[in-house]
C-alpha cells in the first residue's frame, strides 16, 4: 500500500514521491520513448496532430541546431502499450486516487522532451491556459525518466500558489504564459528528482521549466487524471489519425 500525504498535498499543492519507477524498468521505458520519437520523426506529416516541435520555442539564434528536434508528444497511449500500462500502475495512480478521493481516469498523457538546448516551459497554471473546457478536478503525475536538476531544466513550483483556485493574468501578448509580475519570485522552489521520482501536482499550481543547459536530454511522461466518476472526459485529446 502506497502511503500518501494528502495534508501536504492540499497545502503545496504539490507532492514527491520516490522511486516510484523501480530503476530495471527506467530503461525499458527510455527505449520505449526513443521508439515513438523516432516513429513521429520518420513520419511527421502523418503524426503531426502529435507533434510539437523544439524550433517554434526558441529564439531565432538558437532554431538552427534544434531543427527536427520534438519538444513533446501528445498523446502517446494510444501509440504505446507500454506507456498505456505504466498510466495504470498503482504506484503512479495511487497520489492521485488519495487527492481525488476514489477511482482515476486517464485525462491526459504525453512525452515531455528537453534535450541540450531544449527551451523553456514559461510559468502557467494548466487548467486557465489548457483545460478550460473541462473539469479543474485534476491531478498531474510527472514522472522522471532522467535525472531533473536546474542545470537541464527540472520543473520549478510556487509551492501554495493554487490555494483559492486563483486564475492568474496572462502575459501580455502571450498564449498562456501567466504574467511574470503576478509570480512571487521569493516563494519558488526548483524541485530536482532523481530517475523514477515523481511530482505530482494541482492544476492550479504556477510551476516553469527553464531551459536545458546541460549536456544530458531530462525527458519524463507525464499523466494527467480526473475523477473515474466523471468518466472519459477527454477522449477528444486522440488524433483520428493512428
Amino acid at each position: 500500500m502506497v502511503l500518501v500525504d494528502v495534508e501536504r498535498y492540499a497545502r503545496d499543492g504539490c507532492l514527491v514521491s520516490r522511486s516510484v519507477v523501480a530503476p530495471d524498468r527506467l530503461a525499458s521505458l527510455r527505449r520505449e520513448a526513443d521508439r515513438l520519437l523516432d516513429l513521429c520523426t520518420r513520419d511527421p506529416e502523418r503524426y503531426r496532430e502529435r507533434i510539437e516541435w523544439e524550433v517554434d520555442h526558441l529564439a531565432p539564434a538558437a532554431r538552427a541546431r534544434m531543427r527536427g528536434v520534438i519538444r513533446k508528444l501528445e498523446p502517446i497511449s494510444d501509440l504505446s502499450p507500454v506507456f498505456a500500462e505504466l498510466a495504470r500502475d498503482p504506484a503512479i495512480t495511487s497520489t492521485a486516487e488519495a487527492v481525488l478521493g476514489g477511482p482515476v481516469e486517464l485525462f491526459e498523457d504525453k512525452l515531455n522532451l528537453k534535450l541540450p538546448g531544449g527551451s523553456t516551459y514559461p510559468w502557467h497554471q494548466d487548467w486557465s491556459c489548457c483545460w478550460r473546457a473541462h473539469t479543474d478536478e485534476l491531478v498531474t503525475c510527472f514522472v522522471y525518466l532522467d535525472d531533473a536538476d536546474e542545470t537541464n531544466g527540472c520543473l520549478q513550483v510556487v509551492p501554495g500558489s493554487h490555494a483559492g483556485k486563483p486564475t492568474h493574468p496572462f502575459r501580455a501578448g502571450g498564449h498562456f504564459e501567466v504574467d511574470p509580475a503576478a509570480v512571487p519570485r521569493d516563494r519558488i522552489r526548483p524541485i530536482p528528482l532523481r530517475a523514477g521520482d515523481m511530482i505530482s501536482f494541482d492544476s492550479y499550481l504556477l510551476h516553469y521549466s527553464d531551459l536545458n543547459r546541460s549536456t544530458v536530454p531530462r525527458m519524463a511522461i507525464i499523466y494527467t487524471y480526473n475523477p473515474a466518476r466523471l468518466g472519459a472526459i477527454n477522449e477528444g485529446r486522440f488524433p483520428a489519425c493512428r
